[in-house]
């Protein structure tokens, strides 16, 4: 497949999806955990948070790994994401199996910013932010997704793009408005949230203490800079 194909597929989001007569990625009001079995597929349910106070609808890409990358699978949408009639929740029917988030979308009205590491050579995604796995007959609750991308320095190429990635429980007003408004799911569900994947957000405890292994043995130079700014947070709650 040809890589205006590829790139036109990982776009849906940017073009149809998010666009202001689309609708959030819902499953049926009467799917069930039995019917779900049945078919052989599973329920994951996510809350997708705005990058931007300007993002009116967002979106990601789930995809499945191939080889050393990602190969898109289905498109996630939240359309009117700012909107205090809904919640920016969304719920999609997959196959039973591992998935990964490997895109963020935003839409302001005007137009839409799509961040993603497509390769033109595999048409395949490069870089995952964050992985869960479903089974078939469950309704899965993987949380809610934090996205956030800035431009930071300057150099003769352009701006670096730091992104940092977060996932969390939703916000306790929104579990009940979702209680509210999807009844049926929502007694259905359970929550096992998402897990981001190393290096895509700020480095971990576990990180920060290979790494500072690997220099202690003369592996790596330096140690992450988020990492020096933890050691001195847990050595100060060491002294009270």
């Amino acid at each position: 497949m040809g890589y205006s194909v590829w790139r036109s597929a990982l776009l849906v989001i940017a073009v149809a999806a998010l666009a202001a007569c689309s609708q959030t990625t819902r499953v049926g009001e009467d799917t069930s955990t039995d019917g779900l079995a049945k078919s052989g597929k599973g329920g994951a349910v996510m809350r997708l948070g705005m990058a931007s106070q300007n993002c009116r609808h967002v979106g990601v890409w789930l995809a499945v790994r191939e080889g050393l990358g990602f190969r898109p699978h289905t498109p996630v949408a939240v359309i009117h994401a700012t909107s205090l009639d809904d919640v920016p929740i969304a719920e999609v029917e997959l196959p039973p199996g591992e998935y990964h988030v490997v895109s963020y979308a935003c839409g302001t009205g005007k137009n839409v910013k799509q961040v993603d590491s497509f390769d033109i050579t595999t048409g395949l995604v490069r870089k995952s932010y964050a992985s869960f796995s479903v089974a078939a007959g469950e309704v899965v609750n993987v949380g809610s997704f934090e996205y956030h991308a800035s431009r930071s320095g300057l150099n003769a190429f352009g701006r670096q793009l730091r992104i940092t990635v977060g996932v969390k429980d939703w916000p306790l007003d929104e579990i009940e408005r979702y209680r509210k408004k999807r009844p049926q799911i929502y007694a259905q569900m359970r929550t096992r949230l998402m897990t981001v994947t190393p290096g895509a957000g700020p480095p971990g405890e576990a990180e920060c203490a290979e790494f500072r292994r690997l220099k202690a043995d003369g592996k790596v130079q330096d140690v992450p800079e988020d990492c020096a700014e933890q050691a001195p947070a847990k050595a100060a709650s060491k002294k009270r």
